[in-house]
């Protein structure tokens, strides 16, 4: 099975720009990665390609090399989990071992068919995709298919996904996981937000790898691209300028040549300026300028067909800190109703940054709140940000009130943050001013704004739980370059294994050792 998708444009009721405009690309069998910034029609290209959106014009077709589709040929699996899939419990009964053998490899079992309304995310994607493998579609479509999901849990689905032989389309920003599946990556983005002159429409770029090869043959080639474009802008400016002098020249020689300032009853001078003009001596700049002026065409004509791309600075600096006095934690069994975890001796110091990881439920949050009471009870609460996994609608309200509340140099200071860490603030600033700021800007933008606003104040540790989960790879890779960056102390929870690589230095893993106790190792 293929989706030949050929001239598309598309565009929501509510917006008043297009989305897509005269847009074509094929997939093929395998997995394909779709990555890019948020609002860049990710979601909205496999809502497309599975019938739950209607372009405005152009075509969306299926190949199959029988000629037949089958009824359900394309099968999409949302990034929500709350409803429960349509054929869970015909599937999960199946007669057919070939259907039941997909419950089976992603461990789901009958006493979770129970109880769908208590799992957790992750055993509710395991149920998703495992009803999504047994209808046996030509087609599947996976939008972010790891959010807040553990790295067992990831690593079994990529195994279930592998076996999947049809045409499988993801978007995904887990490096990890899109490598493990995807032999091809599709980069959308905005043009007009990309490159000089671009149209303010969805354009792709196709590599023949996974994401992580891809979104290094992006950053080199849009530097290459820059790289060309000021060598050839600045081969312009010499000739340019060498024109310029032959135009000067050119002047001279004629003024030499004019008889304006002879005597007219000087004949011999007339005469020798004649024959100057007979013999083309006085042409000489004047030819060598028009041929100049030639090449200025062509190398600008050259320039113009690269499309440079734009560049934006990453990275940001947390305000200087006095904080010199690490955070010790003593041994110690700290408790959540049954459930117990030993933590060993640690000793956070400035410059520390440790990778909390470990099977949810293992009891990486119960020693992160134990970390911030330590904190807040040695009055230092005012050292610490804490940007936890989900944000609460008061705390959302928090946020912009401390936001509006800036004088407006450190409202440009946040803003010019936010900028670095791959969003557009002048979108946050026009939703402020109308008041509608809290309501619309989406999770991950509204974790860039935590952090934006707590680096304009010294701290002593950034706690930050899933910081990648609802980000766009764009943001997530301005938000390593900005941590990477920084001196102060960090705690970074995380199954992102490529994120933690960049940014932190130590690692410490919540291991479950029963059902009621686990333990903290220093790794």
């Amino acid at each position: 099975m293929s989706i030949q998708i050929s001239n598309l444009t598309f565009s929501y009721s509510s917006s008043n720009s297009t989305l897509f405009e005269d847009f074509s690309i094929q997939f093929f069998d395998g997995w394909t990665c779709v990555a890019g910034s948020n609002g860049c029609g990710k979601s909205t290209l496999l809502k497309l390609i599975a019938g739950l959106i209607e372009p405005d014009s152009g075509k969306i077709s299926q190949g199959a090399a029988a000629g037949k589709v089958a009824e359900n040929s394309i099968i999409y699996c949302p990034q929500e989990t709350a409803e429960i899939p349509e054929n869970l419990y015909s599937a999960f009964w199946s007669d057919d071992n070939e259907v039941r053998r997909f419950f089976s490899r992603l461990c789901v079992t009958e006493e979770m068919l129970e109880r769908y309304d208590t799992l957790s995310g992750g055993e509710k994607k395991r149920i998703q995709i495992a009803c999504a493998l047994a209808e046996q579609p030509a087609v599947l479509l996976l939008d972010e298919p790891t959010n807040h999901l553990d790295l067992e849990t990831t690593k079994m689905i990529s195994g279930a996904l592998g076996d999947f032989h049809g045409t499988g389309i993801m978007v995904s920003h887990d490096r990890g996981f899109a490598d493990s599946l995807c032999n091809r990556t599709i980069y959308l983005y905005n043009e007009s937000h990309a490159f000089t002159g671009g149209r303010d429409c969805i354009a792709c770029d196709i590599y023949p790898c996974g994401l992580t090869k891809a979104l290094e043959l992006r950053q080199s080639g849009q530097t290459q691209s820059r790289e060309n474009w000021e060598k050839l802008n600045s081969k312009a400016s010499s000739e340019k300028q060498r024109s310029a002098k032959l135009e000067a020249e050119n002047q001279k020689s004629k003024s030499r040549l004019s008889k304006d300032t002879i005597s007219s009853k000087d004949h011999d001078a007339k005469r020798k300026l004649d024959v100057a003009r007979i013999s083309g001596k006085d042409r000489t700049t004047g030819d060598a300028k028009a041929r100049l002026e030639t090449q200025i065409r062509q190398t600008e004509a050259e320039r113009d067909s690269i499309k440079k791309a734009l560049s934006r600075k990453e990275g940001f600096s947390v305000e200087n800190t006095d904080f010199s006095k690490p955070i010790i934690i003593e041994e110690t069994q700290i408790q959540a109703g049954s459930y117990t975890l030993a933590v060993p001796h640690l000793e956070i110091k400035r410059g520390t940054k440790l990778a909390l990881t470990g099977q949810n439920g293992a009891g990486k949050t119960l020693f992160v709140n134990h970390v911030i009471g330590l904190l807040e009870a040695a009055g230092r609460q005012n050292e610490l940000l804490y940007l936890p996994q989900e944000i609460s609608d008061e705390e959302r309200k928090k946020i912009f009130e401390e936001f509006s509340q800036l004088e407006e140099d450190e409202r440009g200071e946040v803003l010019s943050t936010l900028y670095r860490l791959g969003s557009e603030p002048t979108r946050l600033s026009a939703e402020n001013s109308t008041g509608s700021g809290a309501q619309q800007v989406s999770p991950g933008e509204l974790r860039k704004l935590m952090i934006a606003l707590a680096v304009q104040r010294p701290l002593s540790l950034l706690i930050l739980d899933e910081p990648t989960n609802h980000m766009d790879i764009t943001s997530m890779l301005a938000l390593e370059t900005a941590l990477a960056s920084l001196d102060c102390a960090m705690i970074v929870v995380s199954h992102d294994k490529a994120f933690l690589e960049k940014i932190t230095n130590a690692s410490l893993t919540a291991e479950r050792t029963s059902t009621t106790s686990g333990v903290l190792k220093k790794e």
